[in-house]
Formats: C-alpha cells, structure tokens, sequence
C-alpha cells in the first residue's frame, strides 16, 4: 500500500442473456465480461453545517499522515500538510490525512476503513459529500488494502476567492461500493436509420436537469430541441437491468440513442460511444430528462439522450459500443470534520488577454495545484485551449483535466496536472501557442 500511496502523491491530479429485441430489425446486443473500473464525479454543493470530529477507536488504525510522507520524496513532503481528523460513524471509520490549497483549489487526502465487515471495496465511490466553500467537488479512490478494508481517496475541491488557508467542514453523508462494469457492443447497420422519420417529443432546454458534451451549448441556445419518443424500439442489452435502449433515430443530422434507466439503484449511469477502423474514440453529446404521466418531457433523469453528429462518425462502418456501471453497496452515516486547509505558499500571476470561443481570459496563474485563467464569459468545454509546461530539465508536462466555475459574469478555468508541481523548476508555461512565466 504504501508504494502505491507513494505514486499517488506524486501525482497529483462518468442475468441470463437477453435477446436484443428492435422493432427496425438492426440492432442486436453482445455482452462482455463486465469489469470494475473507477469513476470521477463532480457535485455542485452547498454549505454544510459544521460539526466538529469524534476522535479515537478500538480498531486498527488506519494510515495517518506520517504514514502518507514517509514515502514521498522531502519536496513533497514539505508541501503536503498534515490535518489528521477522524470520525466513526455505522462501523466506518474515516480521516481527513492531509491536504494543500491554493486561492480557490484544494486538495485533501482521506481514508475510509470498515472496522467491521468488508464494505469498503476498490470500487468505492463517494456519492453525497460536500466542503464549505467549494463550488464542485470530484473524488478518485488511488488505493485499497484488503487486508485492513482501507480505501484511500484523493479529493479534489474548486470554489471562488478565499479557498486557500480557510477554516471548512468536510462532509460525508454516503458511499456506493462493489461496483460491475458492463461494456456491451451494439451491432448492426445503423445506416438504415437515414431512411426512416423517428416520433419525436419537444424539450425546454431551460427546464432539464443537466448534460454535457461538444453539442451541449449549441443545443442549449436552441431553447427548445426534439428528442425521441420514448419507448418506440426498445432494445435489451445483455445482463443490465437498469436501464434499456428505448429508442434510436436521427433527427436534424444528429443521431439520438435513448436510454430508460429504471432508477432502482443509486447512481446508475453510462454511455454510447462509437470506435472507428483506426481505434478512435468519439464520444456523444447528452440530454437528461423525464416525462410526465401524458407523456411529455419534463425536468428528470429517467431518460439519457446520447447525441452524436453524423459528420463525425461513420454509420455503415464505425462500432457502437456502450459504458455502464451499477454499484451493488449504498450505504450512509454521518462522517465529517472541520479543519483548517493548509496553503501551498506558492503562486505567480500575470496578464493574458486572449479571446476564446465564448469568453475572453485577461490573467493567468500558477500554483502547485496547476494552471488558472480568469476571465470573462461561458467556459464552453469543447473550446480548444491547450496548456503545457516546460520543465528546467528539458521535459514537456500536459495540462489534460480542466475545472471551470462561475460566479456571476467572472470566470475561472483550472488546468490541473498529473502531479504537484514545483514552480521553481518550471522554465515555461504554454497556452495555445503563447509562452508566458518565461525563467
């Protein structure tokens, strides 16, 4: 455990087989062997209250912060800060172990032991949780030891000014554990859709509970789009019984699969996606909704629309495949602390007066936490904004996860790393071409 967690730290960062049955006659389900894999999420949140942490066990203990820095190299160790709160609530035992902040980012490393049983599993999940001040939260679990039943998670925090050295409260409310992965191919010509008109429903896109994707911001200004009528071809994929296709179609040169998730467990999710001849991915676009008992949409998540351009993908030859998780384990308690997040010390800023697609940058910083623009506008994620590093030594660094918020008409885009960076021996920093913070 204690190699893994080393890595971790160094780097720092959605039955029987059943017979697929469709009214077209084109599609038909082929199961694979379903497989664990893990998940980020991100929640919007609000203030909990604070409630300070029990302390103490008659258990074995779980990893505490001198165990987290014995590992790491003396550079790190002097970054990460030590917190060290725990709470026991229903048999599970968790700390807050460590943590490190910048001006609106944090950080903060946590363990969660069963003290009695097994629930705990590699594939656990944090499901409702929340830390005062921070707008989205993500959490990604970087080891597991079954010998102890110890999960150890990395948590990621973004909300507005003041973040860093704040007084806050961590809340834990529930978990989901034992998660199957299911990852079904779809066969069939899907090009015989061109010939045939789908029923289609209206939706307000200002009366949804969410999506995303590269067509996500285009639909949105559409105000109203057509989606599928429900329920029209139904399609059963083998071994899921959360959810089935419930119908397929294209509609204004966008083709629109449709899922039916039958809500019986926490968290059920997943997608479409389609591989091309050479490996490549291209993923969809996504409409949640619901419907009421006339058969209009209405604001839910019992549908998913997944939303792909033809342009992109090849009907007669691409592979539709699917993504689906469930998780067996939802469990609940009362796990919180209040502490106060250490800060990292460390920060430069400088003008950058750039326009984007949807909104116009005017300063750019850099923390150990990673690459901040601020600016003015929508952040719209299909934007084209590519960060890198130069290091001292010679390396290239890439900045690939990306966490935006807003606040009124300010925005704020943060390019993390794959690790903690150390300012001192970055040379440069490159944004889309232009060189700043130039040693």
């Amino acid at each position: 455990m204690k190699n893994n967690i080393k890595k971790e730290l160094e780097r720092i960062e959605i039955p029987e087989e059943l017979q697929a049955r469709s009214r077209l006659g084109i599609l038909q389900a082929k199961s694979e062997k379903p497989k664990r894999k893990l998940k980020k999420v991100a929640l919007s949140l609000v203030a909990s209250t604070v409630i300070l942490f029990s302390a103490g066990v008659g258990a074995a203990h779980i990893p505490s912060f001198n165990n987290l820095v014995s590992n790491v190299n003396p550079e790190l160790a002097l970054m990460l800060q030590p917190i060290e709160k725990s709470s026991e609530s229903n048999g599970i035992r968790a700390e807050v172990v460590g943590g490190i902040s910048d001006n609106e980012m944090a950080v903060i490393y946590i363990t969660l032991q069963d003290l009695t049983g097994s629930r705990i599993h590699e594939t656990l999940d944090i499901y409702d949780y929340s830390l005062t001040g921070a707008q989205m939260l993500s959490s990604q679990i970087i080891d597991f030891d079954e010998v102890t039943n110890t999960a150890t998670l990395r948590i990621h925090a973004i909300g507005g000014k003041g973040l860093s050295d704040s007084k806050v409260n961590f809340r834990i409310d529930s978990f989901l554990s034992h998660k199957e992965t299911f990852e079904p191919s779809v066969n069939g010509d899907i090009s015989e859709l061109k010939s045939i008109v789908p029923e289609t429903l209206s939706l307000d896109m200002n009366n949804i509970l969410g999506g995303g994707g590269k067509l996500y911001h285009q639909l949105s200004k559409e105000g109203n789009v057509h989606v599928l009528k429900p329920n029209q071809n139904i399609i059963s994929l083998p071994g899921i019984d959360f959810m089935h296709i419930s119908n397929v179609g294209i509609i204004d040169n966008r083709l629109h699969i449709q899922a039916n998730w039958t809500e019986n467990g926490m968290d059920d999710h997943g997608y479409f996606y389609f591989i091309d001849k050479n490996g490549n991915e291209v993923h969809p676009s996504n409409i949640y909704f619901g419907t009421d008992d006339s058969g209009a949409t209405n604001y839910g998540r019992e549908f998913t629309e997944y939303i792909f351009s033809i342009d992109n993908i090849d009907l007669e030859n691409d592979k539709l495949m699917g993504y689906f998780v469930s998780s067996e384990k939802f469990l609940t308690g009362n796990w919180n602390a209040t502490f106060r997040i250490p800060a990292t010390g460390e920060e430069k800023t400088t003008d950058f007066n750039q326009e984007f697609e949807t909104w116009t940058s005017d300063t750019v910083s850099i923390s150990p936490l990673g690459i901040t623009i601020y600016g003015i506008g929508e952040f719209n994620h299909s934007s084209n904004v590519e960060v890198n590093a130069t290091m001292t030594d010679g390396s290239s660094l890439a900045f690939d996860s990306i966490r935006s918020f807003s606040d009124n008409d300010r925005i704020t885009v943060k390019f993390l790393p794959d690790r903690i960076l150390d300012i001192s021996k970055i040379q440069s920093v490159n944004i889309n071409g232009i060189d700043i913070f130039n040693e």
